[in-house]
């Protein structure tokens, strides 16, 4: 009995041991796996472009026990690919840009495991779907707001993230004042340091709760 539970305990350690590098791998459909092609690739809170601030992280090939990390691709754009740090999925910001030659596949696949084209993805019903990398909005930002907290911001509500707000970011919205919405709501408006329009849920914005 007592030689049983240590090999229950010790295949238990196991695999606890070997989940950091593969969290969330099996639960993400919409996102393709992939592994690095370098020993360390930097990853960007934001799709690089002049004007936009240099945030970054940078990520390993594999854990210190030789353990490959596993990336989760999105979607692809201009030589960069979204991708999911299924390590980090406990950390505010997880998704992020790095160029698609630093991972393998260099770009997302669709259900049958064909080669899916740039800025298109997987919705939740698994069709390929285009990503409308800057939203169409109507008017000009009129108010600025700030976020209270760091989170995704997405192409329409609920939708493919194109960037990440920190907290005490600018957030410019197209009326004057941004009203009382519930914590998920999702508020259309202007962020500088992502340098696009895109859409931030209400809960990283106190001026909207």
């Amino acid at each position: 009995m007592r030689a049983a539970a240590l090999t229950t305990a010790l295949a238990v350690a196991l695999v606890t041991a070997a989940s950091p590098a593969q969290a969330a791998d099996d639960e993400t459909h919409y996102t393709t796996s992939a592994t690095l092609t370098q020993a360390s690739c930097t990853i960007y809170e934001n799709y690089p472009k002049t004007g936009v601030p240099d945030r970054h992280w940078v990520k390993d090939r594999a854990t210190a026990d030789g353990t490959p990390y596993h990336l989760g691709v999105r979607y692809t754009v201009n030589g960069y690919a979204l991708v999911l740090d299924y390590a980090r999925s406990d950390a505010a910001i997880h998704w992020g840009f790095t160029p698609s030659s630093c991972v393998d596949p260099g770009f997302a696949k669709d259900t049958h495991g064909a080669r899916i084209p740039e800025l298109h993805g997987l919705d939740s019903h698994d069709a390929v779907v285009p990503i409308p990398f800057q939203p169409a909005h109507d008017g000009d930002s009129v108010a600025t707001i700030h976020a209270t907290s760091a989170g995704s911001l997405r192409s329409a509500p609920q939708s493919f993230v194109i960037g990440n707000v920190r907290e005490g970011d600018e957030f410019r919205i197209t009326t004057a004042h941004c009203g009382t919405h519930a914590p998920t709501a999702w508020i259309l408006g202007y962020a500088p340091n992502s340098g696009r329009w895109g859409y931030l849920e209400a809960m990283h914005l106190a001026a909207c709760t």
